[in-house]
């Protein structure tokens, strides 16, 4: 074609509007017509949709009409029932695929994230635990610790020089949780600094509902759950 048309271009303005084309644009109109020419000769004849085979209507209406009657039953279940009723082989994927264009009321997986589920959980359970570390000049040292079992946040941390007693075992856990919202419930375990009165009525005064872990599970401890 292009070589037709020169024909009717004078040689001063081919020269110009040679640079057009160029031997690289040649070769591909070629290879394209060879592609074209080899498509057309061993192609099918008959255009298929590319993808999966779409199920027939019978089969789709008869997966609608089971989930119907039988709301409880999962993919498998009916693939297996329409197999053993019916003798079609059916996969639980297709099931799943017919159930989720057809079926309206199939209850979908909207539920609450791990995320979503954390975040509503956080601050309504706490632990606290005590332990004693010695100093470089061999002063004991007690530490009062309060993690968030959910999101395994640090609330805070309290020391008391010495050996405490009530009063100090609250004023400590006091210290933590100043200008904080308080959680519903408080993980402690069975040490003796948890049994002091004043401590189990301070925990009644802030509304605190305190559960003891159970004994002989170190595990427990927020010291075990923060590492």
């Amino acid at each position: 074609m292009f070589g037709y048309l020169t024909f009717f271009i004078s040689k001063k303005r081919l020269q110009k509007i040679a640079i057009i084309l160029k031997p690289a644009t040649l070769l591909k109109f070629h290879q394209a017509l060879v592609k074209r020419k080899y498509s057309k000769l061993f192609s099918s004849k008959t255009q298929t949709k590319p993808g999966r085979k779409e199920p027939e209507q019978d089969l789709i209406d008869l997966v609608v009409e089971m989930k119907r009657r039988n709301p409880r039953f999962g993919y498998g279940r009916i693939a297996m029932q329409i197999f053993k009723e019916f003798g079609i082989d059916v996969s639980r994927f297709t099931v799943a695929r017919i159930l989720r264009q057809n079926y309206k009321n199939i209850p979908d997986n909207t539920g609450p994230s791990w995320l979503t589920f954390m975040g509503h959980a956080k601050d309504s359970l706490w632990s606290v635990d005590l332990f004693r570390c010695e100093s470089i000049l061999l002063k004991s040292h007690w530490v009062m610790l309060v993690i968030d079992i959910y999101s395994r946040r640090i609330i805070g941390f309290s020391i008391h020089t010495g050996n405490p007693d009530g009063a100090a075992v609250c004023h400590m856990f006091n210290k933590i949780i100043a200008r904080k919202t308080l959680p519903n419930y408080l993980s402690s375990d069975n040490d003796p600094l948890f049994e002091f009165h004043r401590w189990q009525a301070n925990m009644r005064i802030l509304g605190i509902k305190e559960i003891k872990t159970v004994p002989g599970t170190p595990l427990l401890t927020p010291l075990s759950n923060a590492a």
